[in-house]
C-alpha cells in the first residue's frame, strides 16, 4: 500500500493599486458619477478602489474573477458596518479589543514586509526550461485521475486489519461490508482531479502509481483512502507552459526566501522562552 500526505503550499500576499484618468482642467467629478477613486460609501465612510484591490488580495480573490470586486466590496462594507457598531458600543476601549487590534495591525505589517522581502528575482528562460523538463507530471506527461475516496474515523483505521480489505481490490466493497457490520461510520464518494493541482510530493507519488494503488491521508479525526480507479492523459497547451513554470518557480523561490528570512531574523534576535508548553519542540526534547 502506498501512503501520501497533503502538504500546504505557502500562499503569496497580493496587493495591487489602480488609478483613474485625470479629469479635464477645472472639472471636479462627483463621487456618485462612478468616475472617481471612490467606489462606494457606507455609513458616511468612503471606500476607494485602492482599498478594494487590497481587500481582493487579502481574501485571495483574483482580479480576473468577474465577481471578485463585488465580493471584496461586500467584505469591506461588512467590516465597516461592524466596526462602526463596535465603536458605538465602545468595544474599542476594552483591553481585549485593543490587544486584538494591535495584533491585527502587527500581522498586516508583518505579512506586507514578508511579501516584499521574499520577492524573488525573475527566473531566466534557462531556469524555466529546466523546470519544465524536470517536472513532466505538470507539463508533457500531465495526467487526470479518477478516485474512489473512502472516509472513515481514524480510530477505526487499524492498518494491519484494514489494509488487506482494500489494498489490491477494485473498490471498497469488502472494507465497507466489514465496517458496516461493525456499525462504524464511513462514506464513499467518487472524485476526478488533475494531477497538476496536487502539491509536489503527492504529484510525484501519483506519477509512479497505477490503477488500484492507494493514497492514505490520516487526520486526527478522519482518515481518507484515495483509490485510483482510472488514469488518462490530460492534454495541455505547450504555449502556456513557460508562464505556468514561471509562476510556480516564483512561488517556490518566494517560499524559500521567506523561510530563510525568518530563520535569519530568529538567529539575529535575542529570544527567550519562559513557558515550557509554548517552547519549540526541539527545546522540549533538549530539556
Amino acid at each position: 500500500m502506498r501512503y501520501g500526505l497533503a502538504i500546504p503550499v505557502l500562499a503569496a500576499f497580493l496587493c495591487a493599486t489602480s488609478s483613474v484618468g485625470a479629469a479635464a482642467a477645472g472639472e471636479k467629478k462627483p463621487v456618485a458619477s462612478g468616475k472617481t477613486q471612490v467606489v462606494a460609501k457606507v455609513g458616511g465612510r468612503e471606500i476607494t478602489i485602492t482599498e478594494l484591490r487590497i481587500e481582493m488580495g487579502r481574501i485571495g480573490l483574483s482580479p480576473n474573477d468577474p465577481g471578485a470586486e463585488s465580493l471584496a466590496l461586500e467584505s469591506l462594507m461588512n467590516r465597516a458596518l461592524l466596526t462602526k457598531a463596535a465603536r458605538a458600543a465602545e468595544l474599542h476601549r476594552k483591553p481585549e479589543a485593543m490587544a486584538r487590534m494591535y495584533a491585527a495591525q502587527d500581522q498586516a505589517l508583518a505579512d506586507y514586509y514578508l511579501a516584499l522581502a521574499s520577492q524573488p528575482a525573475e527566473p531566466t528562460r534557462e531556469e524555466i526550461d529546466d523546470f519544465i523538463s524536470k517536472n513532466p507530471s505538470l507539463f508533457a506527461q500531465r495526467r487526470r485521475y479518477d478516485f474512489l475516496v473512502f472516509t472513515l474515523e481514524t480510530k477505526n483505521f487499524k492498518e494491519d486489519a484494514v489494509t488487506p480489505l482494500f489494498d489490491r481490490e477494485e473498490d471498497f466493497s469488502r472494507l465497507a461490508a466489514v465496517l458496516a457490520k461493525a456499525g462504524a461510520r464511513f462514506s464513499i464518494a467518487p472524485a476526478t482531479q488533475s494531477g497538476a493541482v496536487f502539491p509536489a510530493p503527492v504529484r510525484e507519488q501519483l506519477a509512479k502509481y497505477g490503477v488500484r494503488d492507494n493514497i492514505v491521508i490520516k487526520g486526527d479525526q478522519d482518515t481518507q483512502i484515495m483509490k485510483i480507479v482510472a488514469i488518462r492523459d490530460e492534454p495541455s497547451n505547450a504555449a502556456e507552459w513557460p508562464e505556468l513554470a514561471r509562476r510556480l518557480l516564483m512561488e517556490r523561490m518566494a517560499a524559500g526566501r521567506a523561510e530563510e528570512l525568518l530563520s535569519r531574523l530568529k538567529q539575529e534576535s535575542d529570544i527567550a522562552y519562559y513557558r515550557p508548553t509554548a517552547a519549540p519542540a526541539s527545546m522540549k526534547k533538549a530539556q
